[in-house]
């Protein structure tokens, strides 16, 4: 992600092209589909674990949805389109259609949102596993209908999360499937090694690799469902191949991951902070209301060498401070309450 985000913003345009260069494209299209089908696997797997808890309207339910909810408001947040409340009245239509984007905070909020009131209704870990696929399914083969269908009669704020077609670079349809097909894996793999006692290397791998093969070739046969539709964005072949690929990738890392001893409490803090390091960096690269980036300090100009020592800096100091975020708020919490107060009420002050 952050490797990606760098290159975009200060590799030179004219350095974009080349076998390596699309070859990395390739690569950096899966980078969000990886993150979202994680997002829906973390979900299940957590809440698996204490399913009589959150399938239940507990506190912890209500500390979930609270928290999702504050993912759709940091989300817009990242794209206020003005300097202030005060000078949302000059804004024209253009200014509000990118105020009302939405991008991955509020499609990840808003669908695990979603999630954890299915599991609500759900009753059961199985049930509701099998809900979400079902669900991620529809959303597929909706979406190339949804792009092309006149909506005009939908209120803009909403019709932002039903396609891209006003700016939106995430919407719901199709980046929720991801989320939700995400669930579904994080049963299955659960489900096989608690029968089996062994993770379902093999059978994620295969399966994964056989649906983007599938996917691919279907891709490639003289039948138009959709018509016109815009394979790169709505094309359920792409997002049936993307899922498959991403199931290859982490079987092959969940391999990896079982025989090489890794650092887990370090890579389990980073994932823990992946929202902190998510906002932090991309205010870093393309900037916010609240600071400069250095798409408009440098912007894409750097030759491949400078960029990948940008990379490197970004690399080492977004885990930094994913590390020292979680030590504090694990030995420091009071200390670390304060500082998200203080940070939230000059955010809102500084919008006054």
């Amino acid at each position: 992600m952050i490797q990606g985000h760098t290159l975009d913003v200060l590799l030179a345009p004219e350095l974009r092209h080349g076998f390596v260069f699309e070859k990395w494209l390739l690569f950096r299209g899966l980078t969000a589909p990886t993150f979202f089908m994680l997002s829906g696997m973390s979900f299940f797997l957590a809440t698996s674990r204490k399913w009589e808890s959150y399938a239940s309207p507990s506190l912890a339910f209500y500390r979930r949805l609270r928290k999702f909810g504050f993912f759709i408001l940091l989300g817009y947040l990242m794209h206020f389109p003005a300097r202030s409340f005060q000078d949302l009245r000059w804004l024209d239509a253009n200014g509000w259609e990118s105020g009302f984007q939405v991008d991955v905070l509020q499609c990840i909020g808003l669908t695990l949102a979603a999630l954890q009131i299915l599991a609500l209704l759900a009753k059961t870990p199985e049930r509701f596993a099998r809900i979400a696929v079902v669900l991620g399914g529809l959303v597929v083969l909706l979406t190339p209908l949804l792009w092309q269908t006149s909506l005009g009669f939908v209120p803009h704020p909403i019709l932002a999360y039903l396609n891209g077609l006003n700016g939106s670079l995430f919407p719901l349809f199709p980046w929720s499937a991801y989320v939700l097909f995400g669930v579904g894996v994080g049963y299955f793999c659960k489900t096989w090694e608690t029968r089996r006692g062994a993770f379902p290397f093999a059978q994620l791998g295969a399966g994964g690799l056989l649906l983007a093969l599938a996917a691919t070739a279907w891709q490639h046969l003289p039948l138009a469902i959709y018509g016109n539709a815009d394979y790169w964005h709505t094309s359920p072949n792409l997002v049936l191949a993307r899922i498959g690929s991403v199931c290859f990738l982490l079987a092959g890392f969940a391999f990896v991951a079982k025989r090489v001893s890794l650092p887990e409490a370090a890579i389990r803090s980073l994932a823990q902070e992946s929202l902190v390091i998510y906002f932090i960096h991309v205010a870093v690269l393309y900037g916010s209301l609240w600071n400069t980036g250095l798409k408009q300090i440098i912007g894409p100009t750097l030759t491949l060498l400078p960029t990948l020592g940008w990379i490197s800096i970004l690399l080492i100091s977004m885990t930094t401070l994913g590390w020292s975020w979680n030590w504090a708020k694990r030995n420091a919490s009071g200390r670390t309450r304060l500082v998200r107060v203080a940070v939230a009420l000059a955010a809102a002050y500084s919008l006054m």
